[in-house]
C-alpha cells in the first residue's frame, strides 16, 4: 500500500452511470486504507440498493495497485456483497489530502478518464486521519 494512501477518508462526492448523486446517500461512508493492503469501509450496509451506494457493499476487501502506470489503477477485491471476490477496476489520482478515484462495476472494462459511463462509479474522498 502506497503510505500516502493509508488512514481515513470519507466521501465528499460521487457518480454513478454518469450522474452525481445527491450528498445524503454517501454522506456517512468512511473508508479506511490499512498498511496490509486491505480496505475497510464503514455503513456499508447501509447502502441504498437501487444507487449501489457504499459501492462496493463489502465492508472489507483487499487493495491492489499499480503505480506504475498513468493514470494509477486501484483495484478493490470485496470480500463480501454482491462482487465478492471481484476486481472493480479503477483509477486514481492522489492530491495530497483528496483522493479521486474511478472504478468499474465487474464485466465493463478499466475506466481510462475520470468521467464515468454506463457500469462505473467515480468517487471523491477527503482524508479524516
Amino acid at each position: 500500500m502506497l503510505k500516502e494512501l493509508i488512514g481515513e477518508w470519507k466521501v465528499i462526492g460521487c457518480q454513478l452511470h454518469g450522474k452525481w448523486l445527491p450528498y445524503s446517500i454517501f454522506q456517512e461512508f468512511r473508508y479506511s486504507f490499512n498498511d496490509n493492503d486491505t480496505f475497510n469501509l464503514d455503513w456499508a450496509e447501509l447502502s441504498f440498493p437501487m444507487y449501489v451506494g457504499g459501492f462496493p457493499k463489502s465492508k472489507s476487501g483487499a487493495v491492489k495497485l499499480n503505480t506504475s502506470v498513468s493514470p494509477k489503477q486501484m483495484d478493490l477485491v470485496p470480500d463480501e456483497g454482491p462482487f465478492t471476490g471481484q476486481a472493480l477496476q479503477g483509477i486514481f489520482e492522489l492530491d495530497h489530502d483528496v483522493l479521486k478515484a474511478i472504478f468499474s462495476f465487474p464485466g465493463t472494462p478499466r475506466p481510462e478518464v475520470f468521467q464515468t459511463k454506463q457500469g462505473q462509479v467515480y468517487e471523491i474522498w477527503q482524508r479524516t486521519k
